[in-house]
């Protein structure tokens, strides 16, 4: 249950970025139980070769593909992926799995895969946060997007200074490179930046159910009462905290989050209306 005192003066979203890395993860935050439901908190991810690939998330997850046999034949032994070769359909459905979980699945990819069924429109913004809560490198570059004003450029070099202040010395010149345009791309397809060569920074407009997602996140990763409105799960979506206890709002008429208003204060459940909606019923315990 998450209490929430209301300020309806808060309309720009304001991010430290000495806290950047810190932030993603609150006070309360558990390591087993974060690791349980799916976070990966250390080590490499999928963007030292790959982007978040949208494009074959969109071929591959379908109706009647829902388990991670089902999602694996698919990619391999029917082609969903449109891959040249046998050995690309094996290697690019390693690194989706790694990123998405889709083989074992932890609770946080079954319900990225029933909201997936469910909301097309998300499908974008729905990915990158499973993709941040699962690549520590990408959550790296998060603050080169906050940053950036909207119709500002936002070009390769910032990626590639974010990688190398992340990592000094972890990472030869030429591999960040290539993990910079790696995480720029996907940036691009989650919708926040546009173009293919010069880039520019744009607003998203998540859906209700994305929002959801971004509070179960949030409230998985220790953040609690009013924090979870103004956590960078949030800011990740181009909300003010006020704009994402709206989204929470809409998001109940979806049986996604449950509100309740008494006076100045608001409480907002999370996890129980979302296991009984999408029916993980693990959430209850998380």
């Amino acid at each position: 249950m998450l209490a929430h005192q209301m300020n309806s003066e808060t309309s720009e979203i304001s991010l430290s970025l000495d806290t950047l890395q810190s932030s993603w993860f609150g006070r309360r935050a558990e390591k087993p139980v974060l690791s349980a439901f799916g976070f990966r908190l250390s080590g490499g991810g999928a963007h030292q070769s790959k982007t978040m690939m949208q494009r074959e998330l969109e071929s591959l997850i379908a109706p009647g593909r829902v388990t991670g046999d089902e999602l694996k034949f698919a990619a391999i032994e029917e082609n969903a992926l449109g891959k040249s070769t046998a050995n690309s359909r094996r290697l690019t459905f390693q690194h989706m799995a790694s990123l998405y979980g889709l083989v074992v699945q932890p609770p946080m990819t079954r319900v990225f895969l029933k909201l997936w069924d469910a909301d097309s429109e998300g499908h974008n913004l729905q990915a990158l946060l499973v993709s941040l809560a699962r690549d520590p490198i990408l959550r790296d570059t998060a603050r080169v997007v906050l940053k950036g004003a909207i119709g500002e450029s936002v070009q390769r070099p910032l990626f590639e200074e974010a990688l190398s202040s992340a990592h000094p010395g972890r990472f030869s010149e030429k591999t960040i490179r290539s993990v910079a345009q790696n995480c720029a791309a996907t940036w691009t397809q989650s919708g926040h930046l546009r173009g293919s060569v010069k880039k520019v920074r744009r607003r998203v407009s998540p859906t209700p159910a994305t929002v959801a997602l971004a509070a179960l996140l949030a409230t998985v990763a220790g953040f609690g009462g009013p924090a979870i409105l103004s956590s960078i799960w949030m800011q990740i979506l181009d909300l003010s905290p006020d704009q994402a206890l709206d989204q929470l709002r809409r998001a109940e008429a979806i049986g996604l989050a449950r509100v309740r208003s008494a006076g100045d204060v608001t409480e907002i459940s999370i996890r129980q209306p979302m296991a009984a909606t999408l029916g993980v019923r693990e959430l209850e315990h998380v």
